[in-house]
């Protein structure tokens, strides 16, 4: 198993074995994360674009949409990016 050092630990011993695999699952955890919270986003800026009346209110709502709609999908792109060099990993373990 792959392990690098951690060295924000304080204490008797100043670093700590952290696992690969661990790194891994922790990517994992914060792209879902970032998913959530940008999904969560685009509800609220598709929820503005609803009730916005305003010539540049509404042209500010579609910008908004936009630009979290390419967000996600860097986001989600990592996030099977991810999930496929696992798989490989597995695949090369076994």
């Amino acid at each position: 198993m792959n392990y690098g050092i951690e060295t924000e630990k304080k204490g008797f011993f100043p670093f700590r074995l952290r696992s690969k695999q661990s790194d891994v699952v922790r990517e994992e955890e914060e792209l879902k994360q970032e998913l959530i919270k940008i999904k969560k986003e685009l509800d609220l800026a598709y929820n503005n674009f609803e009730y916005a009346t305003e010539k540049e209110l509404i042209d500010s709502c579609i910008y908004k949409m936009m630009a979290l709609q390419i967000k996600y999908k860097y986001f989600l792109d990592k996030a099977k990016e991810k999930e496929n060099s696992i798989e490989k990993g597995l695949e090369q373990t076994s």
